[in-house]
């Protein structure tokens, strides 16, 4: 696993702008809109490894099973339930725009009808059809753009040199290594006459340099049959976005082009015993956070080997589309939100800056702020209600105040929308609010006599980056305290939070509360998302604080530059 550093970061940019000097910024602008503009996209991993429901590839290559057990499956993969058109139709009414399909995956089985020597689905399973073309034709009905996944790896082929993690083919022939190039470029050949993807989604690009894989030439090769094709990240340094995997990052990443690969479970392709599911509004609340960065999310499913999608995963769909549906303005089409300190939550901005989104995944109990936006508001809305909304601007100091009703609330996540009559304009603002907030609900004597006591001295908490709300930190900073207005509709959510809990309890009543991590993964040093349920009886009518005990004084995950793996 390689922690991507800024020293990275600048060299990755060099090198694109080195790639594509005969493009400028405003005609890659021109070529990624379509991508920026869509928001969400659903990830297929589909192959032969949901027979046994075992890793893909990986299960093979750390000696999780034999290569030979492992191709076995091959055996079983019948694809006799597959329906392209019914995948393409229940992704659309998710709300996504495109969808990214595995058409090899590291073990080398091709789930198109390739021409080229080796495994492929048509000939070697009882499948005996080609899973590609109807899928691509389904999704262009449907007006989604297409999506190719392929594995620069093949750990099954006899020309390339890794076999497994305690072995190799070979370390250096270069005869076998170019025989190897010219198998998969004519694979790449057949996929970009065959389909026309919109988009490639490259994996493992990590075992070879970009002069070995011949990434340059890979690029103009892929643009020779489209010129408008957009490359994901994973060809070394000649993509065009970046493709952060299973954790959103904490700040908004430096490239302006990129997408977050979530698993709506643990795995990527079907697993039998994977029951651990995120929940909807877990999904949901992630999207959220993409959309507010200006990234877009490419949601996974790993349908059964016989084609059927696990009904968890259906369900996880369903309620996309009741919320894409409702609130599609604020999605499609949108920039990234607020600078840190102008809201306490995720925010975006329509195209021409004139609208901004609020997303709100609590229910308020009193009005929301909005601070440091110069302009003139000329409206505020509830997107998906007719419900009029009473607010108050104070354009002097640049401050909004919006009363949402609680029964006008969305059960995930509210979305409210400002109208400004020219573009959106944030002035200066402090980044935390909490200790002036605070300070006026400690003027509630009863309030304080129940808090105040058992929290001590206390100073300004974390980033909204990392809670989307108010918090306070003890003076040694091992306690961190959260400040909750109104009831959430789930769990709380701390990004990037390196220590470990201790403990969680609600200040002034004693309850002790459980917490989940999620997205955690051992080659990452990105922590994962620390999801807290509160429990509505718990609830204070102005203002609950919750204590979250940390192992030592508060340690921050920061680092712009993401992570990536392959999956």
């Amino acid at each position: 696993m390689i922690r991507k550093s800024t020293l990275f970061l600048i060299s990755f940019l060099m090198v694109l702008f080195t790639v594509e000097a005969q493009e400028t910024k405003e005609e890659k602008a021109e070529r990624m809109e379509w991508f920026k503009d869509a928001k969400l996209g659903i990830f297929v991993h589909y192959g032969i490894y949901a027979v046994n429901g075992i890793d893909e590839s990986w299960s093979f290559f750390n000696g999780y099973i034999s290569h030979e057990d492992y191709m076995n499956q091959l055996n079983g993969f019948h694809a006799s339930n597959f329906d392209a058109e019914r995948w393409a139709k229940l992704f659309k009414n998710a709300g996504a725009k495109y969808s990214v399909i595995t058409t090899k995956h590291h073990d080398g089985v091709a789930l198109w009808d390739s021409e080229t020597d080796h495994y492929k689905v048509t000939k070697h399973t009882p499948a005996k059809k080609d899973l590609i073309t109807p899928f691509v034709n389904e999704l262009r009905k449907n007006d989604l753009k297409v999506g190719l996944y392929y594995s620069l790896i093949d750990w099954s082929y006899p020309d390339y040199p890794a076999f497994t993690r305690d072995s190799v083919r070979y370390s250096k022939n270069p005869e076998r290594w170019s025989r190897f190039v010219d198998f998969y470029f004519e694979q790449l050949d057949e996929l970009s006459s065959t389909f026309n993807p919109d988009l490639y989604w490259f994996d493992g690009d990590w075992e070879h340099s970009a002069d070995e894989w011949r990434s340059k030439q890979v690029r103009e090769k892929l643009f020779s049959y489209k010129e408008g094709v957009i490359i994901n990240s994973r060809l070394n340094e000649y993509g065009d976005y970046m493709t952060p995997e299973q954790g959103v990052p904490v700040a908004q990443p430096e490239n302006p082009y990129w997408e977050l690969c979530l698993t709506m479970n643990d795995s990527w392709g079907y697993q039998h015993n994977d029951h651990n599911y995120k929940t909807p509004y877990q999904l949901l609340r992630t999207f959220v956070d993409c959309i507010s960065k200006g990234g877009n999310l490419l949601l996974d499913v790993g349908p059964m080997q016989d084609g059927t999608i696990p009904e968890p995963q259906i369900e996880i769909l369903d309620e996309f589309g009741r919320w894409t549906s409702k609130h599609s303005e604020a999605i499609y089409g949108t920039r990234a939100g607020l600078p840190e300190g102008h809201f306490n939550g995720p925010s975006a901005l329509s195209k021409d800056h004139k609208t901004l989104y609020l997303y709100l995944d609590y229910t308020p109990e009193s009005p929301i702020s909005v601070r440091g936006i110069k302009g003139k508001v000329e409206n505020v809305r509830l997107l998906g209600k007719k419900t009029g909304i009473d607010y108050r601007y104070n354009q002097e100091q640049a401050n909004l105040m919006v009363n949402i009703p609680s029964e006008a609330c969305d059960p995930a996540i509210t979305v409210v929308a400002v109208d400004f009559a020219d573009q959106v304009k944030p002035g200066e603002t402090e980044a935390n609010q909490a200790m002036e907030d605070f300070s006026k609900l400690a003027e509630n004597q009863a309030w304080n006599k129940k808090h105040l006591p058992l929290m001590g001295k206390v100073k300004p908490g974390i980033s909204t980056q990392h809670f989307a709300g108010n918090s306070l930190l003890s003076e040694d900073e091992n306690i961190l305290y959260l400040i909750l207005d109104g009831k959430p509709n789930g769990p709380l959510m701390i990004k990037g939070l390196h220590n470990k809990i201790n403990r969680i309890w609600v200040v002034g009543n004693a309850t002790k509360l459980s917490h989940q991590i999620l997205g955690k993964l051992y080659w990452s040093e990105v922590p994962g998302i620390a999801y807290i349920p509160v429990p509505e009886s718990v609830l204070d009518p102005e203002a609950t604080v919750i204590a979250v005990l940390l192992d030592g004084p508060v340690d921050l995950y920061t680092e712009e530059g993401q992570v990536i793996e392959s999956n």
